[in-house]
């Protein structure tokens, strides 16, 4: 009798232990891949319970089903498809494809998962996902989906979520607006021209990324567009198109081949065959032109029009040396303020980013050469310069350090503040650097320590030297913003600034009358498969 109660015992313990693959679930299951971000491949083919999704009581059609995954064969998480979730409770998605991460956001919040991390970034703010399932490309039947865990996602969109055990159904709840309802036009007499086809979608925004490599044109639809040279300027027609904030505009961007980006809605006088288009105009550099300097080409999976640009070859003309002769002995630092002249930065309250920037480097600038240290600017007066003749600069004076100093902006939370510090991604140096400059800043200026973050900005990447990019806190806060055109604050800034300098100056052997830069690490890429469909690219704001 004691072995057969022994053997059941055993045989009730074996089947709890039995990885849940073992048995379905109400719902079914489903075969899938797992795409794994650090190897860079697919795992083998495996079988997972199947997840229904409602909203508000009423089943969601993702296109493909929610599906469970488990961290360790523990705690499983439902996920689904990123873009169907997050557009239905009002949210838009980007992907950043740089990084491999989605933001999923709304006017109140922000959330950025990176593909195969247990942490996402909520409002600025490091969050563990629950039980460690990260967010990650999932092949259901060859077909990809960006896929993320539904209770996070949902819940950081203010949306609740109850489970049903029975049936396998995840149900959501939400306060979701209800569509404005639609005014009756006072009537028209009907025109004599064809209104042309429906509209596709809109244009949503024209950004410019921060290796000054790409502009890209982002839409809620896969682009139709059409590509005219018109010797100093290039038009891009974007077919069945209206402009989202229903405004024509243009833009001043760092760029060295495109300054100026110019965009206006027009009815079917461009083509009478589709009802809008709305043409962007690129303005080309002196010496630039569309053969040799511009390429453009559309991604349906990114929804955008992505813009190349090619500097001219030979790049910009030398650089100015030093005014002062530079002393052998003592190391030698480059300041770079950022933005000038025609590219302001931020723009906010009427204060331009560049306004801000430039006072604080000036004080750097005399605190370092109080303790002995050769200083050089990027720029001393209020101009534009190009990205790649700031990173010149240090390159050509042979530069121990290179620091460049900016304000930040968010587009979705006004009431975040604090001071970042980026270095280029894998430079040891550059990190060390950072750090010090981070920890200098916010304890001179009380600002809130926001931590180090790597990007592959141009001045990151182009410098021969250790190198970071201050953000000295965010001019979209109020509070923050008034701080930052304080001259005392200011002053904090530039004393905790130059002390963060200092520190890591002085971990470095002396210096001998033939000084060589510091090399720089580089980070290396690896092949990663293509966004599924549910994703569309947007690299973040300078």
């Amino acid at each position: 009798m004691r072995k057969w109660i022994a053997f059941v015992c055993a045989l009730a313990l074996t089947a709890a232990l039995m990885p849940a693959a073992f048995a379905a679930g109400p719902a079914g299951t489903v075969p899938v891949q797992f795409y794994d971000e650090g190897k860079g491949r697919y795992n083998a083919e495996t079988t997972v319970d199947q997840v229904r999704v409602t909203l508000n009581g009423r089943t969601l059609d993702m296109g493909v089903p929610g599906v469970v995954q488990t961290v360790d064969g523990v705690d499983g998480r439902t996920l689904v498809p990123v873009r169907a979730i997050a557009e239905a409770l009002g949210a838009t998605v980007l992907w950043m494809a740089d990084n491999r991460q989605v933001l999923v956001f709304n006017e109140a919040d922000t959330i950025v998962l990176t593909l195969g991390s247990a942490t996402a970034v909520v409002n600025g703010q490091s969050v563990q996902l629950p039980g460690g399932v990260p967010a990650g490309v999932v092949k259901q039947g060859g077909t990809e989906s960006t896929m993320v865990p539904l209770r996070f996602v949902s819940e950081q969109l203010h949306a609740t979520v109850d489970w049903d055990n029975d049936t396998f159904t995840a149900m959501v709840t939400a306060e979701i607006p209800e569509p404005e309802p639609s005014v009756t036009p006072t009537p028209e007499p009907t025109p004599s021209v064809t209104p042309g086809k429906p509209d596709l979608g809109m244009l949503l925004r024209v950004t410019p990324d921060d290796k000054a490599e790409t502009v890209t044109l982002y839409l809620n639809h896969a682009p139709q567009y059409r590509v005219t040279d018109l010797g100093d300027r290039v038009a891009i027609d974007l077919l069945g198109v209206t402009i989202g904030s229903g405004k024509d505009g243009s833009q001043k961007i760092e760029n060295p081949v495109i300054p100026t980006v110019r965009y206006a809605q027009h009815t079917n006088d461009l083509y009478p065959d589709y009802a809008h288009t709305t043409r962007v105009v690129l303005d080309l550099a002196k010496g630039c032109t569309y053969k040799d300097n511009v390429t453009v080409t559309g991604d349906a999976n990114l929804m955008a029009v992505v813009i190349s640009v090619k500097p001219p070859e030979g790049g910009s003309a030398p650089h100015d040396p030093p005014a002062e002769p530079l002393d052998p002995t003592a190391f030698t630092v480059v300041l770079d303020a950022g933005h000038g002249g025609s590219a302001s930065g931020a723009f906010y309250e009427e204060i331009k980013e560049k306004d801000i920037t430039f006072p604080i480097t000036l004080r750097v600038e005399e605190l370092l050469k109080e303790k002995g240290y050769n200083v050089v600017m990027t720029r001393t007066e209020d101009v534009y310069m190009d990205l790649y003749d700031r990173a010149g600069v240090a390159n050509d004076i042979g530069a121990d350090i290179f620091v460049s100093i900016h304000a930040n902006a968010s587009a979705s939370n006004y009431s975040f503040q604090g001071t970042f510090t980026y270095y280029y991604p894998d430079s040891v140096e550059g990190e060390k650097l950072a750090r010090a400059v981070q920890k200098g800043l916010v304890s001179s200026a009380g600002s809130i320590d926001r931590g180090l973050l790597t990007n592959d900005y141009v001045v990151l990447r182009e410098t021969t030297m250790p190198a970071c990019l201050v953000e000295t806190g965010f001019m979209t806060c109020h509070e923050e913003l008034m701080k930052l055109i304080d001259p005392d604050y200011q002053e904090k800034l530039a004393q905790g600034i130059a002390k963060g300098i200092a520190d890591y100056l002085s971990t470095l052997p002396a210096k001998t009358d033939n000084p060589s830069p510091s090399p720089k690490a580089s980070a290396s890429s690896q092949a990663s498969p293509a966004p599924g469909s549910d994703d569309v690219v947007l690299p973040p704001a300078a």
